[in-house]
């Protein structure tokens, strides 16, 4: 089963030009996704005005240090708002170098700090690593706000695909440990679930997309030996966690045709059951990583454009206010459920 046919024409055109994702081979396929984030990248030339800064967040007990990226606009003082970045790669690709502009993109627009968390990779460091490594920078970014020129009230964390994964996981910990606070948590596209039992999970089985096999393949090297038993934690697998209730306020963005989207919108659902601010945004004919590999396409420039006034929304906002009252908002036909093959419709 594919959902090929079923892609904006925009980004099809596009998408012929993806390589096949085989995680078989991580090496190989980590060399392959350096290349193709290279080549995205070079839609958009880095920015002279934004300037960026490596730092190291101190080990905190028995969790090693942590390496982050900062970028902050040149000329531009005083204590900035942030996002503090983790970037997606089915747990076990990619590396923070690869989202430069993407950070410098977000720094430029928003007059804003961005910082971009180094995560240690599965299947080397299996859970909590990413998770604890994303906690360990938060925390010192936090601490350390005044010093290094950001404003720990009007903190957003964001990530996308296993970096929303993360960043969900990394607001669970928040919540529960109650150390700090951020005002929001962006998830974009993200990997919520090591269950991989929705109708999308089993719709999206293209071989240039994140398909079931890379899905199972990453969750299996992150979740290690807990993979497939109910001891998966709700930290690992944020879709597991039964109580949502006092989670960090929420925006979800996705695709229709991403194998994430039932996931993404069922967590979104349940924030707002669970009377957490929560907004979707689900954009039709969009599969996975969109906006990156067709940035001009109409859907990818509304995606941006609503990121965008996210941002500024809470960015805007006083601390300790509400950001935004629980809202959907659903781009086109959301094509999952019956819209999508279900596992025996062939």
């Amino acid at each position: 089963m594919t959902v090929a046919h079923l892609v904006d024409p925009e980004l099809a055109e596009m998408m012929k030009m993806l390589p096949d994702n085989d995680l078989t081979d991580i090496a190989a396929a980590r060399a392959q996704y350096a290349v193709l984030i290279g080549v995205m990248n070079a839609m958009q030339p880095p920015d002279p005005n934004v300037a960026k800064q490596d730092v190291v967040a101190p080990a905190r007990g028995e969790h090693p240090a942590v390496k982050l990226r900062l970028f902050r606009p040149k000329g531009v003082e005083g204590a900035l708002p942030c996002v503090y970045w983790t970037q997606g790669g089915g747990y076990v690709l990619t590396s923070p170098a690869m989202d430069d502009q993407w950070c410098e993109g977000i720094a430029g627009k928003h007059g804003c700090a961005v910082v971009s968390v180094d995560w240690r990779r599965s299947p080397e460091h299996p859970f909590p690593a990413a998770s604890e490594d994303c906690y360990t920078g938060l925390s010192w970014i936090i601490k350390e706000g005044k010093k290094i020129g950001i404003d720990a009230s009007r903190i957003v964390i964001a990530g996308h695909s296993s970096g929303g994964g993360s960043t969900a996981s990394l607001a669970l910990f928040v919540r529960d440990r109650k150390e700090f606070t951020v005002a929001h948590q962006m998830l974009i596209y993200p990997m919520l679930d090591d269950r991989n039992e929705t109708p999308s999970s089993y719709a999206v089985t293209d071989s240039n997309m994140w398909n079931r096999e890379c899905n199972e393949i990453g969750w299996k090297h992150y979740l290690g030996a807990m993979f497939r038993t109910d001891k998966v934690s709700p930290y690992a697998a944020p879709a597991r966690m039964e109580n949502l209730k006092g989670s960090i306020p929420c925006s979800i963005l996705t695709g229709a045709l991403d194998l994430f989207v039932d996931e993404n919108i069922t967590y979104a659902q349940r924030l707002m059951q669970a009377g957490v601010p929560t907004e979707l945004h689900v954009y039709p004919g969009a599969p996975h990583g969109f906006d990156r590999f067709a940035p001009q396409a109409s859907v990818s420039r509304c995606f941006y454009a609503e990121r965008d006034a996210i941002l500024s929304r809470v960015f805007g906002a006083k601390a300790g206010r509400a950001l935004n009252p629980s809202a959907t908002f659903l781009h086109g036909r959301m094509l999952h459920g019956k819209d999508l093959p279900t596992p025996d419709s062939g």
